[in-house]
């Protein structure tokens, strides 16, 4: 597990942007699944919620401990801790092994709403740049 408070606003960007790009992949194939009504990736993509939704939920335990509040950075304690904390809260609803359906994809959209919620994917995009340049 990262030491998240004590990363450059860049690294906390690359790691949320991971999260979102990760989450998009699974709502379309989500979607793609629904569309098909085939079964042939069913196994595959359960087993990816199930990692994400476990990753996600260690992350807000460790980000929601008190000695994990920072004060002095304004990206970790404004946009980074919230959007990870909500995701994991709100988002995954649905039980890992449940039947792929419009549930399943909306409590994979739901993640994805709450990473994006303090800061588009855009967004964090200029963060990285930024110190690209």
């Amino acid at each position: 597990m990262l030491d998240y408070k004590n990363l450059s606003d860049k690294e906390l960007a690359l790691h949320i942007l991971q999260y979102i790009d990760r989450t998009q992949e699974l709502m379309n194939d989500v979607s793609e699944c629904l569309e098909s009504k085939s079964n042939g990736t069913k196994q595959e993509i359960q087993e990816r919620y199930k990692a994400l939704k476990n990753e996600m939920k260690k992350d807000a335990h460790y980000l929601g401990l008190s000695r994990n509040r920072v004060r002095g950075n304004y990206l970790y304690s404004r946009f980074f801790q919230p959007s990870i904390s909500e995701a994991a809260a709100f988002g995954f609803q649905s039980p890992v092994n449940s039947k792929i359906d419009f549930n399943y994809f909306s409590s994979v959209e739901e993640a994805h709403y709450k990473l994006t919620k303090y800061h588009s994917r855009e967004k964090w995009n200029v963060l990285i740049n930024k110190w690209l340049a």
